[in-house]
């Protein structure tokens, strides 16, 4: 039987992204909106499964900065944001990675998803309905060996030196400090990508490109988390010594 199920009649909307808008909208709104954005969903995939897919994400990050903009100013709601988007993200990371060193067919992601790969965008990945269908027994298939990569290890390791420098400067903000550190975590991966598209690779060099890239932002999620939890919490502290 076929790591990848594809009948269209088990399309359903992104887990994660539903996971995304429950936890960010009210109560009160999450079935509704939910409904709503499911209905049109099911009328797209009839079209096309991927394009259902990539407006759902659209919707979703359109919805959700409504919301999270008016969340932000709350040191309690950052850190559960901090806390479950950056484990959310390395998980999604992990079964990215898992994927690329177990894909034998890349058609059972999508038709166009070799190509994609070819250009380093595995996270065209997360568009395919047959990826989240299938992502826990995608991410059972894991092996340490796949998550071990010395060069990764030595870019991760300069970021995160880097990030501790301006946390202990004390003069970022916590807004910058958080840019400053995801940033440095997708920015391996997002130069993998341009180093790809600018020069001429086999095939079967492109992967360890996209692994490089990829594997950066996996070592950096957690330490970066942590940073920015540690900075959370000395606001908190402060706040509480200025209110005494």
């Amino acid at each position: 039987m076929s790591l990848y199920s594809d009948n269209k009649s088990d399309v359903k909307p992104p887990a994660l992204a539903n996971k995304i808008l429950t936890i960010l909208l009210p109560h009160r709104l999450v079935e509704s909106v939910l409904g709503d954005l499911e209905e049109e969903f099911n009328l797209r995939a009839k079209q096309s499964i991927k394009h259902a897919n990539q407006w759902y994400w659209q919707q979703t990050l359109e919805t959700s900065m409504i919301y999270l903009q008016k969340k932000l100013a709350s040191v309690d709601v950052l850190g559960r944001l901090n806390f479950y988007l950056p484990l959310i993200m390395f998980v999604v990371t992990a079964g990215l990675i898992v994927l690329l060193s177990i894909l034998n067919d890349p058609a059972f992601i999508s038709e166009t998803f070799w190509d994609e790969l070819l250009q380093g965008k595995i996270h065209t990945a997360l568009f395919s309905a047959h990826f989240w269908h299938n992502f826990w027994d995608i991410l059972a298939l894991a092996e340490w060996g796949m998550f071990i990569h010395f060069e990764s290890l030595l870019i991760s390791f300069f970021s995160i030196a880097m990030m501790l420098y301006l946390y202990k400067q004390q003069q970022a903000s916590i807004i910058e400090l958080a840019v400053c550190g995801y940033s440095l975590a997708f920015i391996p991966y997002l130069w993998s990508i341009m180093h790809i598209a600018h020069h001429s690779f086999e095939a079967r060099q492109i992967g360890p490109i996209v692994a490089t890239g990829i594997l950066c932002l996996l070592y950096q999620l957690p330490p970066v988390s942590y940073i920015i939890h540690r900075k959370l919490q000395q606001i908190k502290t402060e706040r509480f010594e200025f209110n005494k």
